[in-house]
């Protein structure tokens, strides 16, 4: 089996291990408790509608034991994984193990989710003041809006951005290691660039030059010259760089490392990573955005955390609980709310950026990518499992519309609002 995605939530499934006798002990009562934080890539009882995803329902329970210890020692090497497991204990090991063991196989064609049937309705200009550029993974395309075209893309297309000038669109495709640039005009494409392995996030710099790729598959940044289209210098980081985030003047971005280490502080003008913050209380950093002053970063974990991390000190101000699974997370231009998505649930959650209070809207199964207009009134949410785009009105925060698009819908890229 091919392993189509390094980022599995509890564990993959590629390689044969070896056999074991002796039987594990575990309580599975407890370790259906202690899921919860796999529930967003392996579905709630062990089957994943994802098919990126394994299905850990009914697998070995020695064989499950074995493969999370050989991610936690580090004898398997998956950065996400490593990340997930290092905070296991033996015995959550067994209990997790045993739980999945004790369910019941998917058999082929049986358990699938039915199709959803969901109300949707166009995209106009209304809720679309500026053009917004979003990622559909399975069908390999990026879908403009409000005109609802779609651009030809390559396979697995995930995390997406607009150049600021609104000239060309980026799109990462981790199974071929390359980032597709387009022509906003046409979506023609300019480009495929080899970059390195498992590319996830881009971002792109303030003044428009460079493209910055998070290549979480060989743990470093690659800097793309968006004038010459061609790779310019490679930064190392930690393992499992994810998704970046400039500073308005360019000079730093912060990159989460899901592998677990932190947000890596990458000195733009040296090209190096000068500094590792620590994010205690949340596991496997994956997006992250910063607060209207840059003093502050709000980062979204593989779980169903956000950090709120002092970017002076380096502390952890607050961990708060929200969807099941990773997301987006998007702090308003405004800089009156956060929203993060949940790939796990059924609901984005809405943070208050002073109080930390937490408002769940539903919007369908499987959000993921989140993004705000420009000018703050509407979020963009993509809904991954129901293949609908949430538009939510910021003034009433209720989905007021619903928009059919292309198969499992990923990633946002709104312009201005980087």
């Amino acid at each position: 089996m091919k392993n189509k995605l390094l980022a599995s939530c509890l564990i993959s499934l590629l390689s044969t291990g070896t056999s074991l006798t002796v039987a594990a002990a575990g309580d599975p009562i407890s370790g259906k408790t202690k899921a919860a934080s796999c529930v967003g890539c392996h579905g709630p009882h062990g089957i994943s509608s994802n098919p990126s995803f394994p299905n850990l329902a009914g697998q070995k329970q020695l064989y499950l034991s074995k493969q999370l210890k050989e991610f936690k020692n580090g004898t398997r090497i998956d950065a996400t994984m490593k990340a997930m497991a290092a905070a296991l204990s033996d015995a959550d090991i067994a209990d997790l193990s045993a739980y999945y063991a004790s369910l019941s196989q998917p058999i082929s064609g049986v358990g699938k989710p039915a199709p959803v049937s969901v109300k949707t309705a166009r995209a106009t200009h209304a809720e679309f003041p500026e053009t917004v550029y979003i990622s559909m993974k399975k069908s390999a395309t990026v879908e403009e809006f409000p005109s609802e075209k779609n651009w030809d893309g390559g396979p697995n297309m995930l995390y997406t951005a607009v150049t600021p000038d609104s000239k060309k669109v980026l799109s990462t495709s981790p199974s071929s290691n390359s980032l597709y640039v387009f022509d906003a005009t046409n979506g023609k494409k300019l480009a495929i660039i080899p970059v390195g392995k498992a590319p996830k996030g881009v971002k792109v710099t303030p003044n428009g030059l460079f493209a910055y790729v998070s290549n979480q598959g060989s743990a470093n940044i690659s800097v793309v010259d968006l004038k010459n289209l061609k790779v310019i210098d490679t930064i190392s980081v930690e393992e499992g760089p994810h998704n970046a985030r400039f500073t308005a003047d360019g000079k730093r971005a912060y990159v989460t490392l899901q592998g677990g280490a932190g947000i890596a502080v990458i000195d733009t003008q040296a090209r190096k990573m000068i500094r590792v913050i620590p994010v205690p209380g949340i596991t496997g950093p994956h997006n992250l955005d910063l607060s209207s002053d840059e003093k502050t970063a709000f980062v979204r974990d593989f779980v169903n955390h956000v950090a709120v991390v002092d970017l002076d000190s380096g502390k952890v101000k607050k961990v708060i609980k929200v969807g099941s699974g990773h997301g987006g997370i998007d702090m308003s231009p405004n800089g009156k709310f956060v929203a993060t998505a949940a790939i796990g649930a059924d609901y984005i959650s809405v943070i208050n950026p002073n109080t930390f209070n937490v408002k769940n809207i539903k919007v369908g199964n499987g959000p993921h990518g989140i993004r705000s207009s420009r000018d703050s009134k509407w979020i963009y949410a993509t809904v991954a499992k129901d293949n609908i785009v949430a538009v939510i009105n910021t003034d009433t925060m209720t989905v007021e519309k619903k928009i059919a698009v292309g198969k499992f819908p990923f990633w946002v890229a709104v312009q201005g609002n980087p």
